[in-house]
């Protein structure tokens, strides 16, 4: 039998005595030690629950379930602030069309002050006799009925992939018959986003692999009652402060005069699903190629520089719904030999050879793309990895010259990596790449430094590599001592992280302005990962480098800005998770 509803009248501020026999219970008010503690749906006692007026339409969260989302029934009301309204709905056992059909559309009718703008859905280890068809289809009819509803934003909670090294052998035993198609409930819920716009995925099957969150394998113990309730919090949370896809956002600069470009770190936090940023110079149409990339529910960041718009600002367009961060590092000025050009890709390996270039293959690349110098001393370009099978790296670098032993960007297996690359070209404009691993590699070209430039590009200089000994480690800094050549000027680098022990993040600063609040680098466990950084040392000829977690730090100097770059402290431009 399942959990019941409560029949309320929100307006009335009293205590009902409510039987465990009726359908939903209401946990937007209750002890602080868990919210109301509802009854077990095989109780046949009654408990008083104290019911308060709804929220705002913006602050009601719904959510409906089976046996395991009413297992976080009495923590989830904690989980959120005391001005919203969380109601657990939902019986065991139920398919997602049975919980659409006997708890949402009677709800609706009967109770439509429950809904709000946030319904969140928890159901599909109650897989309907294994038949992805008839799944879909009730995908499909709960996201089209709620949305038919007025409800802005559906969540769908995805099911824990359980491994064996995270439950106890009674549990591994118990879960036999039906495990082996959480991951395919999985799959056709990552491919429901692509037809629902207004979805978006709570990863409880990410956040799930960990021995202490269940009672037999699936069912929620109060460990995982409160991981699971703080998870939904916390992706709702998210979801309401998210540019939405297909938009442009408009970033002013102070004191735009007489900046070319700007070098900015834009990080993206909880995005609806795979997708990019292009950051361009407001005023001009947003090109076709992008200048950070993203995964689901990833943390990334990555550099740009950004020509500075007639209106003194910058223009970042979101393919897809993510929370975007810009961090500014300092200024190209105009008159110093920086040129920007209007961003284009100048190489794409899938649609020359349509085949991922072979390890250890040497591309040429013609990088005198219009508006770049026909005798620029240097190319400004992002260099792209995408579709790799496996971890690996990639080195841009002059044609004709030693390939370097650093890295320009590094990459995991799938998502597209992207990150700045600085190179001469060589005498007939090209410049080359080669990787550790098959993959497709994509170059694009969005600015230079012509004739008489300032910047100067030199042989990749490793200045920090731990490896050799101790990590760096969490919350800590490391100062390096810059060569007197490059000390009175900004310097282009690439900072790496390698070995990090979990997610985190890295800061690259002067070292006498002190640890900034913005990230260089985002990294996270069992995955390297590179950043480009334009930075001006402290006057000292020092630059320090902050990790929030134990990692490999290696550093490494790829040229020398001169008068062309003004250093500032990071400071944050935009960060929509504060709006």
């Amino acid at each position: 039998m399942g959990v019941s509803a409560i029949p309320p009248s929100y307006r009335a501020r009293k205590t009902l005595s409510v039987a465990a026999l009726l359908v939903g219970v209401v946990v937007g008010v209750g002890p602080a030690n868990g919210g109301n503690r509802a009854a077990d749906a095989s109780a046949s006692t009654t408990e008083s629950t104290q019911l308060v007026e709804a929220a705002p339409h913006d602050k009601r969260v719904y959510l409906v379930g089976d046996s395991v989302a009413l297992g976080a029934r009495g923590y989830f009301a904690d989980a959120f602030p005391p001005d919203w309204t969380a109601i657990v709905d939902g019986t065991p056992a139920y398919f997602v069309e049975t919980l659409e059909s006997r708890h949402v559309r009677p709800q609706m009718a009967f109770h439509p002050e429950w809904f709000g703008e946030h319904v969140v859905v928890a159901g599909g280890y109650n897989y309907p006799y294994w038949d992805p068809g008839r799944f879909d289809r009730s995908i499909d009819s709960m996201i089209n009925t709620l949305t038919a509803a007025g409800v802005e934003h559906v969540y769908w909670v995805t099911l824990r992939e359980v491994k064996p090294q995270y439950v106890n052998a009674s549990g591994w035993r118990k879960i036999q018959p039906y495990y082996w198609y959480f991951p395919t409930v999985n799959a056709h819920l990552r491919s429901a986003l692509d037809r629902h716009p207004n979805l978006t995925l709570i990863d409880w099957a990410a956040a799930a692999d960990r021995s202490d969150i269940t009672y037999d394998a699936i069912h929620l113990n109060p460990t995982g009652a409160r991981l699971y309730s703080a998870l939904v919090s916390q992706q709702i949370t998210a979801t309401t402060t998210r540019v939405a896809g297909g938009s442009t956002t408009e970033i002013p600069i102070a004191n735009p005069d007489g900046v070319a470009a700007v070098a900015v770190n834009i990080t993206s936090t909880s995005p609806r699903d795979t997708g990019f940023f292009t950051a361009f110079a407001c005023g001009d149409s947003p090109p076709g190629v992008s200048s950070h990339n993203h995964i689901r529910d990833e943390i990334a960041a990555h550099s740009a520089i950004v020509p500075v718009g007639a209106t003194g600002s910058i223009c970042v367009y979101s393919e897809e719904a993510a929370n975007m961060i810009v961090d500014v590092t300092g200024r190209f000025m105009s008159g110093h030999g920086f040129q920007a050009i209007t961003p284009r890709r100048v190489h794409d390996s899938r649609a020359t050879s349509g085949a991922p270039v072979p390890a250890g293959t040497i591309t040429t690349v013609d990088v005198t793309a219009p508006g770049v110098p026909a005798s620029a001393e240097s190319v400004v370009l992002t260099v792209t990895a995408v579709d790799a099978p496996a971890a690996g790296y990639a080195i841009a670098y002059t044609c004709g010259e030693t390939v370097p032993e650093t890295s320009t960007v590094n990459y995991g297996a799938g998502p597209a990596t992207p990150n700045i690359a600085v190179v001469a070209p060589s005498a007939d404009g090209t410049v080359c790449v080669t990787a550790s691993t098959d993959v497709h590699l994509l170059v694009d070209a969005f600015g230079a430094f012509g004739p008489g430039s300032d910047a100067v590009t030199t042989a990749p200089d490793r200045v920090l590599d731990t490896r050799g000994g101790q990590q760096l480690g969490a919350g800590q800094s490391i100062t390096l001592q810059l060569d007197d050549a490059i000390a009175n000027s900004g310097v282009f680098a690439n900072l790496t992280a390698t070995g990090a022990a979990g997610d985190g993040y890295l800061a690259a600063y002067p070292c006498l302005r002190g640890v900034p609040d913005s990230s260089s680098l985002n990294v996270s466990a069992g995955r390297d990962a590179a950043n480009f950084v334009v930075i001006e040392p402290d006057g000292d000829g020092r630059l320090c480098v902050f990790s929030s977690v134990d990692t490999h730090v290696v550093v490494d100097v790829l040229g020398t800005t001169g008068a062309a770059f003004i250093g500032q402290t990071p400071t944050r431009l935009l960060d929509t998770r504060a709006s």
